[in-house]
């Protein structure tokens, strides 16, 4: 997993390239601790450049989710593409956060 952040009008940007697997969830929670300690009140996990997610990778999103909420953040997910657009239907998190595309 390749990551950058962005932070602009109260607005949290996480985006994320090439895989999100088992091997990322270390790095991962790293980021969390932006969720977290962040004062923004937008936080936008960026998919356009992930190629691959594995189930652990779909969880890492969820904690995400859950994480940004407990800090009272509006979440979204933004541009999936291929593979993990179609996980992520097939796993439906739709119905549980908003997913742009």
């Amino acid at each position: 997993m390749k990551d950058s952040v962005t932070t602009a009008d109260g607005q949290l940007t996480i985006s994320l390239s090439e895989k999100l697997t088992f091997e990322d969830h270390n790095n991962f929670r790293e980021l969390l601790k932006l969720v977290t300690s962040s004062e923004h009140r937008n936080c936008t996990i960026d998919l356009k450049n992930l190629d691959t997610i594995d189930s652990a990778g779909l969880g890492m999103l969820m904690i995400a989710f859950e994480t940004a909420e407990k800090a009272g953040m509006n979440f979204q997910l933004s541009k999936p593409q291929g593979q993990v657009e179609k996980l992520l239907e097939i796993s439906e998190f739709d119905k549980v956060m908003n997913i742009i595309h």
